[in-house]
């Protein structure tokens, strides 16, 4: 990162500098920690605490607005594009069914993993997220959703529109846009074989709610649930793993003392160090003043955007000591990776549950795991959603499991 880097204080420059971008982050926040771009028109936040008041704020929308008419109904339809009562629905519909199928899910969740790590074990090497993070976030989700697991081949056409269509989601532009209406056109027909034949799920939970959801709702959220539910783990994991072998003999000794609360502290200390979404957009629907002391005077004009960098939030030194380093026992820890207030995200709870799983079972089973020096990670290029795409790591596998 070059020297001027502190004179640089733009969104081009967060988008490029994505892969470390915390030098930035610092120096945008020390300045000023709603600071407003000019080259983008729209405002950086990037302070914890300006960060939960604007998404604690009904002046600020997470509507799309004016250019939801420039994306296909499965894109402006979703609930994360909701405000008020309309959200409150659409998002109580969702969690209702998705408390129950957590219960389910812990057993299934820990095969998974355990089926990852004992073929790792007899190669010597995993490569984290493909043979671990993508795996178990994909053939949760897919359960959940009511998705056939058993058609492998057709799981990872899934996973490979379901990723253009985060990216789109996310505001990346990038990839085929058939990609979408690929993925549109698989949910409508899976929408429809529920219909005639409902199950323990969370798309037949949707299609049984009735009027709330129109079937391009459906779609929508279907299509929603499917990338953020695979996304959100598959980075935490992909990306959390490695930062964690770097401290593996002291992990795994303080996990041998109390397995359950390290792997819950370490499972939160994780989410605030990698937080999967960077930023949110929201816009004023009126005229807002965001004076104080501490944040200074700040007067947001309505239709201005706000980027909300939850990332830079969650290593803000007001309020993380030390936020550069993993600290697995972290207490309190106010980290805001899944969002905050009424927008927080509604599938926290089974990334919780697995996340927490997934630890437990490669502190349980993995006596040595060690970054690869001769092997660097492959990334993906999204500015929002990032994260590593390729991970290879050293793993020896404790002697209990050999």
């Amino acid at each position: 990162m070059d020297q001027d880097i502190h004179k640089d204080f733009s969104l081009t420059a967060l988008r490029r500098h994505y892969i470390h971008p915390h030098a930035l982050y610092d120096a945008i926040r020390s300045h000023d920690s709603i600071y407003f771009d000019a080259a983008s028109c729209c405002w950086l936040v990037t302070g914890h605490d300006p960060v939960v008041a604007i998404l604690g704020d009904a002046r600020f929308s997470s509507r799309l607005g004016a250019s939801a008419s420039m994306f296909p109904p499965s894109i402006s339809k979703q609930m994360l594009f909701m405000d008020g009562e309309e959200h409150q629905r659409a998002q109580q519909v969702m969690l209702r069914p998705l408390a129950q199928m957590v219960k389910q899910m812990p057993d299934a969740i820990k095969g998974w993993a355990t089926a990852s790590l004992d073929a790792a074990s007899r190669k010597g090497e995993i490569d984290i997220v493909r043979d671990f993070a993508s795996p178990l976030s994909l053939l949760t989700i897919a359960q959940v959703l009511g998705i056939p697991t058993g058609d492998t081949a057709m799981l990872h056409e899934l996973e490979r529109w379901s990723d253009t269509f985060g990216d789109v989601t996310s505001g990346y532009f990038r990839g085929n846009m058939q990609d979408v209406r690929q993925l549109e056109e698989y949910f409508r027909q899976l929408i429809a074989a529920k219909r005639r034949a409902p199950s323990e799920d969370l798309l037949s939970a949707f299609i049984q709610a009735g009027d709330i959801f129109t079937e391009e709702d459906l779609i929508a959220n279907c299509m929603m649930v499917f990338a953020a539910g695979r996304i959100t783990t598959k980075k935490l994991l992909g990306d959390g793993v490695p930062a964690l072998a770097q401290h593996w003999s002291h992990t795994q000794a303080d996990f041998q003392e109390n397995p359950r609360a390290l792997s819950t502290s370490l499972r939160e200390e994780l989410l605030r160090l990698i937080t999967p979404t960077r930023y949110l957009i929201r816009e004023a629907v009126e005229d807002v003043e965001m004076s104080s002391p501490a944040l200074g005077n700040h007067q947001i004009h309505q239709g201005e955007k706000m980027l909300l960098f939850l990332e830079a939030a969650d290593y803000d030194p007001a309020v993380f000591a030390q936020p550069m380093d993993l600290d697995a026992h972290r207490r309190p820890n106010k980290h805001i990776a899944f969002g905050y207030g009424n927008h927080q995200c509604p599938g926290a709870t089974l990334a919780r549950v697995e996340i927490q799983i997934a630890l437990e079972t490669l502190l349980a089973s993995v006596a040595d795991l060690r970054l690869k020096p001769d092997q660097e990670p492959q990334w993906n290029p999204n500015p929002n959603l990032g994260g590593a795409t390729s991970w290879p790591l050293a793993l020896t596998a404790s002697s209990l499991t050999q």
